[in-house]
C-alpha cells in the first residue's frame, strides 16, 4: 500500500521565463497503470475469469495496449517542464502499488495517488479509467481547477493556462462537432456507447440535449466542485455510482464527458469547435481539410499511433496524444520512442 503525502503547493506561476499569470493555480492530474507488471497482470485475469469477460466482444477489457506502459509518462512529464511550467501541482493517479521505477518521489510537487484510495471502498479493484476519472474529486489537496491528462498525453508547444481556463474560471472545452449527434449507436464499439450514455444522462436530468459533441484526444479541464456537485445530483448519481462499481468496462457505463456537458448546462464550459487533423486518409483531400480548417486544426490535440508515419515531428498543435493502438508492434513502438527521445530529451526535476 501507497501512503499518500499531500505536499504543500507553492505556485509555480513566477517561474523564470514563464511570463504567464493566473489568477488561480491549476493542478495537472496523469492516470497511469504498468500493465506489464506480472501481479497486475495475474489479477487482471482473475478478475476477467470471475466476470465471464475473457472473450468479451468489447476487447477493451483484454487488450494490452490499454495497459502497457512504454515510458510515455517519463516524456510527457517532460513536456510539462519544457512546455508548461506553470502547472501548479501534479497527481499520479495508480494502483496496485505501483510506482513509476523512474519517478522522484521526492519532489514537491508530485503526489502519488493511490486509485483505491479515491474509489468507493466496496469498488476496488477496477480496470477501466471511467471509474477512477468518476472519483477524482476526491483525491486530497486537488485545487479547485485542474486538467486531465492520460500518460501518453504531451504539451507540444509552448501553452499558457488561457487555453484549459479563462480568468473567470470558465472552462474551455474542446470537442469534434457532429451535427445532429455526434454517434450512431455502435454495439460494435463500448466507447462511443459511454459518450451517448454521457449525453443521455444529461437529457434525463435536464431535459437539454447536447449529442453533437464527442471529447478531443486531448488534455481536458474539470472544476472540482462542479464534478462533486454533479455527482451528487439525484438523477446523475445512479449513473455516475454504477460506473464506479463495475470492474470493467460495461455498456451501461457513463463518459467523463458528462462532467463536460454539466458544466456546459451551468455555464461553467464553452465548447470550442476542433478539427482534429486528418492523416492517412487520402493526402491530397487531407491537406485540403487541413488546409481549409488550418486555424482550428492548430488549436485542437493531435492524435496518432504512429509519430513517424503520421508526421509528428512537424506537428505545431499546443496538445498531442500519441495512442498505443492494438495493431502496433515493435517498429510503431520504435518510432515513438525515439520521436519522444529527439521532442523531449532533457530528463526533468521529475526524475530520479
Amino acid at each position: 500500500m501507497i501512503e499518500i503525502t499531500v505536499m504543500s503547493k507553492k505556485m509555480h506561476f513566477d517561474k523564470k521565463n514563464d511570463k504567464s499569470r493566473f489568477p488561480f493555480p491549476i493542478d495537472l492530474v496523469y492516470l497511469w497503470i504498468d500493465g506489464s507488471d506480472p501481479e497486475f497482470r495475474k489479477t487482471k485475469a482473475k478478475y476477467l475469469r470471475a466476470a465471464g469477460k475473457d472473450d468479451s466482444k468489447y476487447v477493451d477489457d483484454s487488450q494490452e495496449q490499454l495497459y502497457r506502459d512504454n515510458d510515455e509518462l517519463q516524456y510527457s512529464l517532460r513536456s510539462v517542464e519544457k512546455n508548461a511550467p506553470w502547472v501548479n501541482h501534479i497527481y499520479i493517479v495508480t494502483g496496485f502499488g505501483q510506482v513509476p521505477k523512474w519517478l522522484n518521489t521526492d519532489n514537491p510537487r508530485i503526489t502519488v495517488v493511490p486509485q483505491e484510495s479515491i474509489l468507493p471502498s466496496d469498488a476496488s479493484p477496477v480496470f477501466k479509467s471511467c471509474a477512477i476519472e468518476a472519483s477524482l474529486a476526491n483525491i486530497p489537496g486537488l485545487s479547485e481547477h485542474f486538467i486531465l491528462a492520460n500518460d501518453d498525453m504531451f504539451f507540444n508547444e509552448k501553452t499558457t493556462p488561457d487555453y484549459f481556463f479563462d480568468s473567470n474560471g470558465v472552462a474551455k472545452f474542446r470537442a469534434i462537432y457532429r451535427k445532429n449527434g455526434h454517434i450512431a449507436r455502435d454495439n460494435n464499439s463500448i466507447y462511443l456507447l459511454l459518450l451517448i450514455n454521457a449525453a443521455a444522462a444529461i437529457e434525463k436530468a435536464f431535459g437539454v440535449r447536447i449529442y453533437d459533441y464527442k471529447s478531443s484526444h486531448g488534455i481536458d479541464p474539470y472544476i472540482k466542485s462542479s464534478i462533486i456537485e454533479c455527482c451528487a445530483n439525484p438523477v446523475l448519481a445512479k449513473y455516475i455510482d454504477a460506473t464506479r462499481h463495475s470492474r470493467f468496462r460495461d455498456v451501461a457505463d457513463v463518459h467523463r464527458l458528462i462532467f463536460n456537458l454539466y458544466d456546459v448546462v451551468h455555464n461553467r464550459a464553452k465548447v470550442i469547435r476542433t478539427h482534429s487533423r486528418h492523416i492517412g486518409h487520402n493526402v491530397i483531400l487531407d491537406f485540403i481539410y487541413n488546409l481549409i480548417h488550418y486555424k482550428s486544426v492548430r488549436d485542437s490535440a493531435f492524435y496518432c499511433t504512429d509519430a513517424f508515419e503520421s508526421g509528428a515531428q512537424n506537428c505545431r498543435s499546443k496538445i498531442m496524444c500519441i495512442n498505443d493502438s492494438w495493431c502496433n508492434g515493435d517498429v510503431n513502438k520504435q518510432h515513438n520512442k525515439e520521436f519522444f527521445e529527439s521532442k523531449f530529451p532533457n530528463r526533468s526535476e521529475f526524475e530520479e
